[in-house]
């Protein structure tokens, strides 16, 4: 486990803890993370892998399903991939999150990912143990380490994945992250497979079928690259698989829910944070563009 780590913050300020996995569990989770308020917060996340999420303090409150009224879903729930933004709002508390990578996915969920794209549904005994008990079990330690030690020791225990995808969901996922390809067929070709198989690997594994992954990935990209660089032209940083900047921003406003400009004046003081951390600790601005240094051995082993 790698840790703590935390930016500094000013009362009344979240604050974002960032931990990896054990080391046999870094090709199926991204990282371990804590999100902290001690007040009122609202922010958003990005588009993203799955994520299962803790509330271990406080009332969280995300935004519906297809954008309805806010709802605050059980304590121990799976968040299913995503190609857009979901709003939360907290009067304070803490949240406790494990990132899934594509294959973790494959591996400790093994449902088809389609069927929760975009969704907040209750962790049910998909890790074994029901949610609700996992999250009891986390509520009698109290520690960052304890908490992560019990994480790593109940997914450590999930059996290997034998599905026949597994070798390459691993292979799409390196192609989609190396931002060299953009068009179905190319990717498809690349990896030397029909384009129906590798529409039936992206929606079981991934979620999306392969045109709105790689759509995700190029605004990924781009969000990633302005993030930190608002002095510079919007035009100049754009991924060069946007035809123009009015491209981008049909793409920002479909994956965020508003335009660039309204984005970048929030405060955003989570996702700034997240950001921040995540890249010094795990080398990716956001979830969606981490990959696991050893995940290539995975394919191998398929």
């Amino acid at each position: 486990m790698t840790g703590p780590s935390a930016t500094s913050t000013r009362p009344g300020t979240p604050e974002i803890r960032f931990y990896l996995p054990a080391e046999g569990l870094r090709p199926f989770v991204t990282s371990y993370y804590f999100l902290e308020s001690l007040g009122p917060l609202v922010d958003f996340t990005h588009p993203e892998w799955a994520n299962i999420r803790f509330a271990l303090n406080g009332v969280w409150r995300f935004e519906g399903d297809g954008g309805r009224e806010a709802i605050e879903p059980p304590r121990a729930v799976l968040f299913g991939p995503t190609d857009r933004a979901r709003r939360f709002a907290t009067d304070g508390g803490l949240v406790l999150g494990v990132g899934l990578t594509p294959l973790g996915w494959l591996t400790l969920i093994g449902e088809d990912a389609s069927d929760f794209a975009n969704l907040v549904v209750p962790l049910d005994r998909q890790l074994g143990s029901s949610g609700s008990a996992i999250h009891a079990r986390l509520l009698e330690v109290r520690t960052d380490a304890e908490r992560i030690a019990l994480l790593d020791s109940i997914l450590g225990a999930q059996p290997e994945s034998q599905s026949a995808y597994r070798a390459l969901a691993v292979q799409v996922q390196q192609a989609l992250l190396s931002g060299t390809v953009d068009q179905v067929g190319a990717l498809a070709e690349q990896l030397g497979i029909e384009q129906r198989t590798l529409h039936r690997v992206c929606t079981a594994v991934f979620g999306f079928p392969p045109v709105r992954l790689l759509r995700r990935q190029r605004f990924l990209r781009t969000l990633a690259k302005v993030r930190d660089q608002l002095d510079q032209p919007l035009g100049d940083l754009i991924d060069p698989g946007y035809y123009d900047q009015a491209h981008f921003n049909r793409d920002f406003k479909a994956c965020m829910g508003m335009t660039p400009l309204a984005y970048f004046r929030l405060p955003r003081e989570a996702l700034r944070r997240a950001a921040e951390e995540r890249h010094r600790v795990l080398g990716a601005p956001v979830q969606g563009l981490h990959i696991d240094k050893d995940e290539a051995g995975q394919a191998d082993q398929g």
